[in-house]
Protein backbone atom coordinates (compact mmCIF):
# COMPACT_ATOMS: atom_id res chain seq x y z
CA UNK A 1 0.00 0.00 0.00
CA UNK A 2 1.34 4.16 -0.59
CA UNK A 3 0.42 5.52 2.53
CA UNK A 4 1.84 5.06 6.07
CA UNK A 5 -0.10 2.60 8.24
CA UNK A 6 1.89 0.43 10.01
CA UNK A 7 -0.53 -1.77 10.44
CA UNK A 8 -4.46 -2.49 9.23
CA UNK A 9 -6.42 -3.71 11.53
CA UNK A 10 -10.16 -5.05 10.27
CA UNK A 11 -12.88 -5.34 13.08
CA UNK A 12 -15.96 -8.00 11.46
CA UNK A 13 -19.11 -5.97 13.58
CA UNK A 14 -20.03 -2.19 13.93
CA UNK A 15 -21.95 -3.00 17.01
CA UNK A 16 -21.80 -2.47 20.48
CA UNK A 17 -18.10 -4.04 20.37
CA UNK A 18 -16.47 -3.38 17.76
CA UNK A 19 -17.99 0.13 16.98
CA UNK A 20 -16.30 1.99 20.31
CA UNK A 21 -13.55 -0.55 20.49
CA UNK A 22 -12.26 0.14 16.88
CA UNK A 23 -12.38 3.57 17.38
CA UNK A 24 -10.23 3.81 20.63
CA UNK A 25 -7.90 2.26 18.62
CA UNK A 26 -7.80 4.29 16.01
CA UNK A 27 -8.13 7.59 18.69
CA UNK A 28 -4.69 6.31 20.43
CA UNK A 29 -2.95 5.12 17.51
CA UNK A 30 -3.15 7.44 14.24
CA UNK A 31 0.08 5.16 12.50
CA UNK A 32 -3.15 2.25 12.45
CA UNK A 33 -5.83 2.19 9.57
CA UNK A 34 -8.87 0.80 11.51
CA UNK A 35 -11.64 -0.51 9.37
CA UNK A 36 -15.14 -1.48 11.13
CA UNK A 37 -17.26 -3.45 8.03
CA UNK A 38 -20.70 -4.67 8.41
CA UNK A 39 -22.82 -6.41 6.51
CA UNK A 40 -25.50 -4.18 7.26
CA UNK A 41 -25.51 -0.74 5.29
CA UNK A 42 -27.60 1.04 7.16
CA UNK A 43 -25.32 0.81 10.61
CA UNK A 44 -22.53 1.50 8.31
CA UNK A 45 -24.27 4.63 7.44
CA UNK A 46 -25.01 5.87 10.77
CA UNK A 47 -21.50 5.42 11.50
CA UNK A 48 -20.19 7.36 9.09
CA UNK A 49 -23.27 10.26 9.89
CA UNK A 50 -23.19 12.49 12.97
CA UNK A 51 -26.29 9.95 14.04
CA UNK A 52 -23.91 7.37 14.96
CA UNK A 53 -26.07 4.16 15.69
CA UNK A 54 -25.40 3.51 19.53
CA UNK A 55 -24.35 6.48 22.05
CA UNK A 56 -21.68 6.04 24.48
CA UNK A 57 -20.29 9.73 25.95
CA UNK A 58 -17.37 10.82 23.99
CA UNK A 59 -17.57 8.53 21.29
CA UNK A 60 -19.01 10.85 18.57
CA UNK A 61 -16.71 13.58 19.06
CA UNK A 62 -13.98 10.30 19.02
CA UNK A 63 -15.42 9.02 16.08
CA UNK A 64 -15.49 13.06 14.01
CA UNK A 65 -11.63 13.13 15.06
CA UNK A 66 -10.80 9.79 13.45
CA UNK A 67 -13.22 9.33 10.57
CA UNK A 68 -11.60 9.49 7.01
CA UNK A 69 -8.42 9.50 8.39
CA UNK A 70 -7.29 6.18 10.17
CA UNK A 71 -10.69 4.71 10.57
CA UNK A 72 -13.02 3.78 8.43
CA UNK A 73 -16.56 2.40 8.70
CA UNK A 74 -17.52 -0.47 5.11
CA UNK A 75 -19.49 -2.98 4.07
CA UNK A 76 -16.60 -4.12 2.06
CA UNK A 77 -16.27 -6.71 3.84
CA UNK A 78 -13.91 -9.02 1.63
CA UNK A 79 -11.65 -6.07 0.48
CA UNK A 80 -11.20 -4.87 4.01
CA UNK A 81 -9.95 -8.26 5.36
CA UNK A 82 -8.28 -9.18 2.84
CA UNK A 83 -5.79 -5.72 3.46
CA UNK A 84 -5.78 -6.23 6.81
CA UNK A 85 -2.89 -7.47 8.82
CA UNK A 86 -5.13 -8.28 12.03
CA UNK A 87 -9.12 -9.18 11.97
CA UNK A 88 -11.09 -8.76 15.03
CA UNK A 89 -14.45 -10.32 15.22
CA UNK A 90 -16.78 -8.40 16.91
CA UNK A 91 -20.20 -9.86 16.14
CA UNK A 92 -22.85 -11.55 18.24
CA UNK A 93 -22.79 -14.76 19.21
CA UNK A 94 -25.90 -17.50 19.26
CA UNK A 95 -27.17 -18.22 22.83
CA UNK A 96 -26.84 -21.69 23.47
CA UNK A 97 -29.34 -23.47 23.66
CA UNK A 98 -28.74 -26.95 26.17
CA UNK A 99 -25.96 -27.94 28.48
CA UNK A 100 -23.91 -26.29 30.58
CA UNK A 101 -24.22 -22.19 29.68
CA UNK A 102 -27.67 -22.75 28.39
CA UNK A 103 -29.58 -19.55 28.31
Amino acid sequence: KSDNFTTRICCMGAGYAGGPAMTAIAKMCPNIRVSVVDLSHTKIAAWNSPNLPIFERGLLPAVESCRNKNLFFSTNVEEEIKNANIVFIAVDAPTKSSGIGAG
